[in-house]
């Protein structure tokens, strides 16, 4: 009979973070897609899961700190890509700003 303490061991041991083997993609449409929520400011995607956020001013600012960019006078035509988010990860991971084309 296995103790308890064993038995905690083997589950945990067994416990792996998920492999992402390819990262998802980014339509084009959903970049060029106004914003939904009133006062978000930018979208960002997540290449990790495949989410998109709309961010407001403050949460922009963050991202746009992280990407180590100067903070554009307006969002409009901008959208953030990341690696990883609040989503899939602790934070946002590899973030850039990118604009929409």
């Amino acid at each position: 009979m296995q103790t308890k303490i064993k038995i905690k061991e083997d589950l945990l041991d067994a416990i792996q973070e998920p492999i992402i083997e390819d990262s998802f993609g980014i339509s084009e449409d959903k970049i060029k897609e106004p914003l939904y929520y009133e006062g978000t400011a930018v979208r960002c995607f997540c290449l990790g899961c495949g989410t998109s956020t709309e961010l407001l001013p403050e949460g922009a600012i963050h991202l746009a700190e992280l990407a180590e960019v100067d903070i554009p006078l307006s969002w409009n035509n901008f959208y953030f890509v990341s690696q990883s988010c609040i989503i899939c990860a602790k934070d946002y991971y590899e973030v850039n700003l990118k604009k929409i084309k």
